[in-house]
């Protein structure tokens, strides 16, 4: 259900058009970590895919820690060299939220989606496979995320009763798809075959919440099972001046809201929170020079969120 947070004070999506062939997809047991912060999973598509892992420090408790998987946006997850490739190092936004997840007592895992198919960053659509367009991104992301997770859940370090997942932009959609609850609705026979791993809720800043048509879009007269509809809350953080509102506000929203009464649900199982003036990727608001409104949307949805994950793991 959406609000408004009222607060003192573009988008750029990659194209698929001239990169490389294919999909960029690499067989599992294909790629190898490159340093001790980095595990190598397989999805369910037979995909490798590479990962960060970061533990709180010291001796975990009796249960395990709370796990959350981060989903990267669509800069990707490392700082790119100048030939397109990718460095080691995490990009400072998610430097800043494997700090502060960590603090907080939580394992988190992050799947560099782009660089386990070839390329770092999708903005730059020279390096983006020709293959690899916004539907296939969406689906193998999907399955990248839900790896992850299953990757926590099997760590003897981390609760598996305990998961959550927290995503931005292209990630955030990803984070989206994840929640589904019954996939056996979506437009993909991959995805419908996915039985992603149970979360107890998630975070997803500013999403697209078209996802590709790979849920209905429609509005019926009245609820239908086809509507999207998340297995645990998901908390939406949103600008009130990002394009990508109008799908989150038009079309998901009230999907959740008709699924939740006709079950007599009682929680906001789509918690959509705009803040006034934010444009998209407010996240980021301490990188460069920005406006207040941005810093301000910043830090209140970064409260929010660490509010969220504190209930939905007590």
């Amino acid at each position: 259900m959406r609000a408004r947070h009222v607060l003192v004070a573009s988008l750029s999506l990659g194209v698929v058009a001239c990169g490389p062939p294919g999909d960029g997809a690499q067989a599992c047991g294909s790629l190898e970590p490159r340093n001790d912060d980095e595990v190598a999973l397989c999805n369910e598509l037979d995909q490798a895919v590479i990962a960060r892992i970061a533990m709180p420090e010291g001796k975990p408790p009796a249960a395990g820690w709370p796990g959350v998987v981060v989903l990267h946006g669509s800069t990707g997850l490392f700082d790119e060299n100048k030939d397109g490739s990718c460095t080691q190092r995490t990009n400072e936004q998610f430097e800043h939220w494997e700090n502060m997840l960590t603090e907080a007592g939580y394992a988190v895992i992050m799947p560099a989606s782009f660089y386990s198919r070839g390329f770092c960053d999708s903005t730059h659509s020279v390096t983006v496979p020709r293959e690899y367009d916004d539907r296939e991104r969406l689906v193998t992301r999907t399955f990248d995320a839900s790896a992850a997770a299953d990757w926590l859940c099997d760590d003897q370090r981390v609760d598996c009763s305990r998961l959550a997942a927290v995503g931005f932009s292209n990630g955030a959609s990803t984070t989206l798809m994840l929640m589904q609850g019954d996939m056996s609705v979506t437009g993909d026979e991959r995805l419908r075959e996915l039985a992603p791993m149970s979360m107890v809720g998630a975070a997803a800043y500013y999403p697209g919440c078209g996802l590709e048509d790979l849920v209905t879009n429609d509005l019926f007269s009245g609820v239908s099972d086809r509507y999207y509809y998340p297995q645990a809350p998901v908390f939406v953080p949103h600008g009130s001046r990002d394009k990508l509102l109008d799908d989150c506000e038009g079309i998901r929203d009230p999907q959740v809201d008709a699924m939740a009464e006709a079950r007599g649900v009682n929680t906001d199982m789509f918690e959509l929170e705009v803040y006034d003036g934010a444009k998209h990727g407010f996240d980021n608001a301490d990188l460069g020079e920005d406006r207040q409104a941005d810093i301000d949307a910043r830090d209140a949805a970064r409260e929010a969120v660490f509010s969220r994950l504190e209930q939905w793991f007590d």
